[in-house]
């Protein structure tokens, strides 16, 4: 009887343990609610009076785990500007719906993929790799980047793989049903982005990127060409040497756009200092150059950041988010200053300045103007954040004629953001 007992109740425990080590679902709510107020003077006139807005976007959503190695995350977004409610005659009303809501992302993880080190990501998703000069997720706008599709991720002890194709713009229209009309085939004239890239480990305070990118529409507006298909190819480094860092990218840009080759390029870098235990956190001085297309010339030199964050990079007053149509396809240089000062534990602030030219002449001028930006950020709780920032931009003669302007251009920011 003593020893029935005793083996009763070890095979309890051994059942206790197993229950113990099976997986356990679980849910987790997530979100954020950004409010930015901005004013607007950038048309380098100063008799008039600036533009003001007032922006909000909220997002929520929620990440579960069904089973173990399964991920679900979703996340709706509503973006809009203050007082923009219309009702159906077109009047502005309080009482209105301007239907703002949209799925921002909403996507399948599955890890451990048919074997360790692999996860596969299906839906819609953001995507943002190295310091997103090259592909970014935009938080700064009011909206955000996503794209649909499907990501491949091998996990290796030297190298993170990534291996991604997304539908950009789809033309064939889903049918409700199988009718005649609904099932005509109808020219693929869509855009793609396809993309390999590599992330290297164990470098220390060093970080190497390697990428492969394509981008290709179907379209053929002139017979026997494509309208647009390009490879952009390249490499990110950034890293640190006792109190020195730097970074830097250098991309190529290849293929057809219609008649016309492409053949184009970037180069970008960085130097910089740390400080330690003062209020001046670090200095750092830096060039991007971006190709452009000069005139006679048959191919297409003019580079084109596939999905970036501009808004990091080429001035905070976004003059020059869109590259190359800012630029009129001329390419741009940016000599660039920026100063990082942490006042104190929850405070910290930056100051840039860009200096603002065309890569090719156009009409025998390129300058277009000196930009500063004056940033600062309070910390008020770990999930509590405002921001506010000033900038000023002196134009050069190239963006008086564009603007029709010639005074000293003026903008700023209060931000307050919220993540849950």
């Amino acid at each position: 009887m003593r020893r029935t007992t005793t083996i009763a109740a070890l095979i309890l425990c051994l059942a206790g343990a197993g229950v113990g080590q099976e997986f356990a679902p679980s849910v987790r709510f997530l979100g954020d609610l950004r409010l930015r107020a901005e004013v607007d003077a950038r048309d380098f006139d100063l008799s008039t009076r600036a533009n003001t807005y007032t922006v909000l976007r909220t997002r929520f959503g929620l990440e579960a785990s069904p089973a173990e190695n399964i991920r679900v995350y979703v996340m709706a977004r509503d973006s809009r500007s203050f007082g923009t409610e219309f009702d159906a005659t077109g009047a502005f009303n309080t009482i209105s719906d301007m239907k703002n809501l949209d799925l921002h992302q909403g996507y399948v993880e599955i890890g451990k993929f048919l074997s360790d080190g692999l996860t596969i990501r299906l839906g819609r998703q953001e995507l943002s790799y190295s310091n997103e000069r090259m592909i970014g997720a935009a938080q700064w706008s009011n909206i955000g980047r996503v794209f649909d599709g499907g990501l491949l991720r091998l996990g290796l002890d030297a190298v993170s793989v990534d291996l991604f194709g997304m539908n950009v713009a789809e033309v064939q229209t889903y049918p409700s049903a199988a009718t005649p009309a609904s099932t005509a085939y109808i020219p693929d004239n869509g855009q793609y982005f396809f993309g390999l890239y590599t992330q290297w480990k164990n470098l220390g305070s060093h970080k190497l990127d390697l990428y492969v990118l394509y981008q290709g529409r179907q379209l053929q507006t002139s017979s026997g060409f494509l309208d647009f298909q390009r490879v952009t190819g390249g490499g990110y480094a950034k890293g640190t040497l006792d109190a020195f860092l730097y970074e830097a990218e250098a991309a190529y840009q290849g293929g057809e756009r219609g008649a016309a080759d492409i053949a184009a390029y970037t180069l970008t870098g960085l130097v910089g200092y740390s400080f330690t235990g003062s209020p001046l956190a670090e200095v750092a001085a830096g060039y991007e150059y971006l190709s452009g297309t000069p005139a006679g010339e048959a191919d297409y030199r003019a580079f084109d950041p596939p999905f970036a964050t501009a808004h990091k990079f080429h001035g905070f007053m976004d003059y020059f988010t869109s590259i190359p149509s800012h630029t009129g396809g001329l390419g741009l240089t940016d000599v660039l200053g920026r100063v990082n000062f942490k006042i104190s534990e929850n405070l910290s602030a930056a100051l840039w300045y860009h200096h603002f030219q065309l890569a090719q002449e156009s009409a025998g001028e390129n300058l277009l103007g000196d930009e500063i930006d004056v940033t600062a950020k309070f910390q008020y709780a770990k999930p509590l954040a405002f921001d506010v920032g000033v900038a000023s931009f002196l134009p050069g003669p190239l963006m008086r004629s564009r603007f029709g302007g010639a005074d000293v251009g003026l903008w700023g920011y209060v931000a307050t953001t919220v993540t849950f």
